[in-house]
């Protein structure tokens, strides 16, 4: 059994999300202790506890002290199945979270699988869903992963509500080193339950700059929200509009950062891409602006369950 410190470097729920996925890979019991011990509210919430279930139930194992707020967890996995799975976080708990967990797992699967999963599409420390359609799942399918999805539902703080789906089919990783994309800068603006007023300040931003190609999407939602989402090929930012905070300022935070990348990844993606580099056959190579304390945390729980190196320097990852 593989044994986890939760605690350890960034101390977050991505170490239970990557020790959970490598070890329903690699057939690898784990055992995870001092759970987000860090953390204002430590153990085990609402989001990680779906995590933990899910994989669990879509590989057949077993969990052991899945409660909440439990700072322990004990999972022995068992055999991969496709299918379809309906997941219901319960809270405004990122959806896209739970998806980048079990997309991995369920590209080994024997059989194409259909998630249906209810939560936060658009909340805060987390990808938000235009992010994860239109950065992320391009990423990964440069490794080979045949993936895609769709948003039925926006889901805000505090209720969430918001529903995905995400078409997963097995797949065969290959390793990637060749990551050009266009420098065009693209935007989603949503807005929901607010005065579309200020959905037309956001775009002014961007076309201020004379950036043009900006869709404002108003949906219906439980709560009010809104969420601006920038990028340019595999670069992206994605910023959440918060009560006393300007419009003004939000899309240009989204536009600023955006235009800040300009390796082949935004540092985000980068730590995101590192479990498909590692499960890939062959070689991948990329750089990066920024090696975040999340992805040097990410580096580690990889090579626990996978005898890969993942060698770094200024801001180029390379994964042999």
């Amino acid at each position: 059994m593989i044994e986890i410190d939760g605690s350890y470097g960034e101390g977050g729920g991505q170490i239970i999300r990557t020790a959970l996925t490598l070890s329903a890979i690699t057939q690898k019991p784990v055992r995870i202790s001092g759970i987000r011990a860090g953390r204002p509210n430590p153990g085990l919430q609402m989001q990680h506890l779906t995590c933990a279930k899910a994989v669990r139930k879509v590989c057949r194992g077993s969990l052991e002290h899945a409660e909440k707020e439990s700072t322990e967890l004990i999972f022995n996995p068992g055999r991969i199945v496709g299918g379809k799975y309906d997941f219901n976080i319960g809270t405004a708990g990122s959806v896209t979270l739970v998806a980048q967990t079990l997309i991995p797992i369920l590209l080994s699967a024997s059989k194409k699988s259909a998630l249906s999963i209810t939560g936060g599409t658009h909340v805060m420390k987390s990808p938000g869903y235009d992010y994860f359609e239109n950065v992320f799942i391009p990423a990964i399918r440069r490794f080979g992963a045949d993936v895609d999805t769709s948003m039925l539902r926006t889901g805000y703080y505090p209720k969430g509500g918001g529903v995905i789906e995400v078409n997963v089919n097995p797949s065969e990783l290959k390793g990637c080193t060749d990551w050009a994309s266009e420098e065009i800068i693209r935007a989603i603006i949503r807005i929901s339950g607010l005065p579309m007023s200020i959905a037309i300040r956001e775009k002014k931003i961007f076309v201020q700059d004379d950036l043009y190609k900006v869709a404002i999407r108003e949906d219906e939602s439980y709560s009010v929200g809104n969420a601006v989402t920038a990028w340019k090929g595999l670069r992206g930012s994605y910023v959440i509009g918060e009560k006393g905070k300007r419009a003004e300022i939000v899309a240009k935070e989204a536009l600023d950062a955006v235009k800040a990348e300009n390796s082949d990844v935004d540092m985000h993606l980068a730590d995101q891409l590192l479990i498909y580099a590692a499960l890939a056959e062959g070689g991948t190579i990329y750089t990066t602006t920024k090696i975040t304390n999340h992805m040097k945390t990410n580096m580690y729980i990889i090579t626990k369950f996978i005898d890969r190196d993942i060698l770094e320097e200024s801001g180029r990852i390379k994964v042999v």
